[in-house]
């Protein structure tokens, strides 16, 4: 528990102290993320990089370091959130396509907000919540209980809801949450390694969970597909496209990748716009340590 406590002095120090100082603390945090990732994260995220987005490796080993030092500011931005609330949050962070969150809201057949590990999702949960919007993130429980407990706090600090992806309890939860007509929050970028639909990424082979799809097609809930972009003042853009439907016809499976195929596409623009907001560091397609990390003998 003491990293915990040391976490929440940190925050109560940076909810104190001028903007600039987060600022430089977020690029000191972020420039050693880069510094103590492991050399084969690193040839693993490069080589991603250069396969799905046909950069030359510099370029690829740029866009790799910037994807990890974001993380910095990130955190920075996630430990500020007792000074964030629905009065100020435009100072924070600027909203595009706002109406169609309030139409889908409008069809009172709840809302499922779909993003990746991409940008700052912990704020994006934070801005629809400030919005005044009945806000459920859908997560996964940490191994470290201590950063588990703080992370839920924070997330409950700024008016979310949390439950975890595993276990009846989040089963429950979720579906009672779109039954009342509330909103979930999905990170469907995961590779489940389990059930899911089977759709390439950039022309490699992926599993993206279908909980989304399936929840749409019972529910007739809208997909929303969502996400936080960094500007270059300091503030974040929220982004959100169109609300997309799961089919019902005969064919489940044909409707779960009809709607997940069009998810997985929103995704790839996302990518290719800003790479650097995408977390290249992360073993997408579980086979990173496998093919990289040093053979033990």
């Amino acid at each position: 528990m003491i990293g915990y406590y040391l976490i929440k002095f940190i925050s109560k120090l940076l909810c104190v102290l001028p903007k600039s100082f987060g600022d430089s603390f977020g690029n000191f945090i972020g420039s050693v993320a880069i510094m103590v990732s492991p050399a084969w994260r690193e040839k693993m995220g490069i080589d991603n990089i250069q396969a799905c987005l046909g950069v030359n490796e510099a370029r690829a080993k740029q866009i790799y370091q910037d994807s990890l030092k974001r993380f910095g500011r990130m955190a920075v931005e996630v430990l500020r959130f007792p000074l964030l609330n629905k009065d100020n949050l435009h100072e924070h962070v600027k909203v595009e396509g706002l109406e169609y969150l309030s139409e889908a809201y409008s069809l009172n057949k709840g809302v499922i907000m779909c993003t990746g590990h991409f940008g700052n999702w912990e704020l994006l949960g934070a801005t629809v919540a400030l919005l005044g919007y009945p806000m459920l993130s859908i997560t996964r429980k940490q191994n470290n209980g201590a950063m588990d407990k703080l992370i839920n706090e924070y997330r409950q600090m700024v008016g979310q809801k949390v439950t975890y992806n595993r276990g009846e309890h989040g089963i429950l939860a979720i579906s009672r949450m779109l039954k009342e007509k509330n909103l979930l929050g999905v990170l469907y970028d995961q590779d489940t390694n389990d059930d899911g639909v089977k759709i390439d990424i950039f022309g490699k082979e992926s599993i993206i969970p279908l909980g989304a799809a399936a929840l749409s097609r019972i529910y007739g809930s809208p997909i929303l597909p969502i996400f936080m972009h960094n500007n270059d003042d300091g503030t974040c853009t929220a982004k959100i496209y169109p609300p997309l439907y799961t089919p019902k016809t005969k064919d489940k499976e044909q409707d779960f990748y009809e709607v997940t195929r069009k998810l997985v596409t929103v995704l790839e623009h996302e990518i290719i716009a800003s790479p650097e907001m995408w977390f290249w560091a992360h073993d997408r397609w579980k086979d990173g340590r496998k093919k990289y990390a040093p053979k033990k003998h």
